[in-house]
């Protein structure tokens, strides 16, 4: 180990000190430390084989699981770049992706052989293939394929591979953001921007060897190293689940002893529809959500039924999240006022609220709204092939987040949704989260989105679309409810629309330009 500690480092020391305890879990099968560090140092060796060299790119179509992890840092221990694309994206975006990324291996799981046999034909360019097993794949899946099958080929190479020489400052790996149109943005971050993570999640989650996470996070979202790497770091136990389900996930938690929940706000509204006192989870210490505000009214809810020891976090693929962005602790959910902020910045993070697409130093007073950059030790800096793209949004040192944001009087941090969902109407801005927030707390409502539509006469139509809990819910009596509360006229929702679910981007958050453009009607 180096000076400065590379990611490989850090798993090196984890199976080390803690050789025993186990690191990587589900339903397929259990790794310890010892174990998971033996397979990634044979990964490397089978890489190797297949002429992956120190910054070629390794691109993952992979669940989350215990093999995933042994891919990841396998091409870490080589050099090698890993990325990993999203399982949901259509079989184009995918190509497309490929290709931008120029991989040399690809590595996925053995259910998706019919998507990867389609992308051998649109992707020349890659020449290696490996397959890994997850919850998803049979015993005897593709049998007849050449393609190696981890982990039951890896026997085959040697471990104690030598570890490539590697420095903080050296690209690490490339995690796509999650756009609504075109390719998703390949962000590339560093080996000190995710030691710098990992070490700063202990920060945020406390963890400790005894700690046991169930992440649920696709592989290919910056979630799941922030639910991963802190508690690999400190030699406790990740558990994966490689499809959210509700009523598996809890039984998860209870069966692993899981000391630590965090989901989606989504996520957790899903959760307290199941009856939560049929299992047994007095061992959570610790729940939390991010990539996208709560409502009170469920923020509540989770505080009673799983623990009053809440956090929020405000983080994304850009900042590494960790060391980079915003945390709201259970004490500052408690003071008046503050339920519904997303705190103050991490650890050795900061935050300024500027005029929009302004220069960093153009900060608007306290509790005026502006755009919100952040700027911390986990925020990347590049924007894999795309310099444009890099420019726009990293200058200095600080992240353009392109979401609106006041800080209030003592510096807690509260969003007012995007820039780009800002409604107008009648030359007037409605902020779309307060209209929703407000609808929300009628008893009738379990989702809510508010957009802004085109009209002749306003230019945009405050336009509702709403999933309600029953039919019984009108859109007279959500427009009563509106006009109870202290919005004003001008933030009505002209139009309501119920929907049955709403549509979401490749990593579940609400997607505003689907509805924008009628796709919710």
């Amino acid at each position: 180990m180096g000076t400065v500690p590379t990611l490989p480092d850090l798993l090196a020391r984890s199976a080390r000190w803690f050789p025993d305890a186990e690191a990587a879990v589900d339903s397929a099968c259990r790794y310890t430390y010892a174990e998971l560090q033996e397979k990634a140092e044979r990964m490397a060796g089978l890489y190797h084989e297949l002429g992956v060299r120190r910054g070629d790119r390794v691109a993952f179509l992979l669940f989350a699981s215990p093999d995933h992890v042994v891919a990841l840092f396998g091409a870490l221990h080589l050099g090698a770049l890993p990325v990993a694309l999203h399982v949901r994206e259509s079989p184009a975006v995918l190509a497309a992706s490929l290709r931008r990324l120029s991989p040399r291996v690809l590595v996925y799981d053995d259910s998706l052989h019919p998507v990867v046999e389609a992308l051998r034909t649109e992707v020349p360019g890659v020449t290696g293939y490996v397959r890994a097993r997850s919850e998803f794949t049979g015993t005897d899946a593709n049998a007849g394929s050449p393609d190696p099958l981890i982990p039951d080929c890896l026997g085959r190479y040697p471990s104690g591979w030598p570890r490539a020489r590697v420095q903080e400052t050296d690209a690490a790996i490339i995690v796509l953001s999650s756009g609504t149109t075109d390719l998703p943005k390949g962000i590339v971050h560093t080996h000190r921007t995710l030691m710098e993570s990992a070490r700063g999640g202990l920060y945020l989650w406390g963890a400790r060897p005894s700690d046991a996470i169930v992440n649920t996070m696709t592989t290919s979202f910056i979630g799941w190293y922030n639910l991963c790497l802190p508690f690999l770091n400190v030699g406790a136990k990740n558990v994966f689940l490689s499809r959210f389900d509700p009523r598996r996930f809890l039984q998860t938690l209870q069966a692993e002893h899981a000391t630590i929940a965090f989901l989606v706000p989504t996520m957790w509204r899903m959760l307290l529809r199941e009856e939560l006192p049929t299992y047994d989870l007095s061992r959570i210490r610790l729940v939390g959500f991010a990539g996208e505000v709560m409502d009170a009214k469920t923020l509540l809810r989770v505080k009673q039924a799983f623990s009053d020891n809440v956090i929020n976090i405000y983080g994304t693929t850009e900042t590494g999240s960790c060391s980079g962005g915003t945390i709201m602790f259970a004490e500052d959910m408690a003071r008046e006022g503050k339920l519904s902020s997303v705190g103050k910045p991490h650890l050795n993070s900061d935050v300024r609220i500027i005029t929009p697409g302004g220069e960093p130093d153009a900060e608007v007073p306290r509790g005026e709204i502006g755009e919100v950059i952040v700027s911390g030790p986990s925020v990347a800096d590049d924007v894999w092939d795309d310099p444009e793209a890099a420019r726009r949004i990293f200058r200095e040192r600080w992240w353009y987040s392109g979401d609106l944001g006041r800080l209030d009087g003592d510096g807690y941090l509260f969003l007012e949704g995007r820039a780009d969902d800002m409604i107008i109407s009648g030359g007037i801005n409605v902020l779309a989260v307060r209209v929703e927030n407000v609808l929300l707390t009628h008893e009738g409502v379990s989702e809510v989105a508010v957009v802004g539509r085109p009209d002749e006469v306003y230019g945009q139509r405050v336009t509702a679309y709403v999933v309600a809990k029953g039919a019984e819910v009108t859109a007279d009596a959500l427009d009563a409810h509106v006009r109870a509360s202290e919005l004003s006229d001008y933030q009505r929702p002209r139009a309501y629309h119920f929907v049955t679910a709403l549509p979401r981007t490749a990593s579940g958050k609400l997607n505003r330009r689907a509805l924008r453009t009628g796709a919710g009607e």
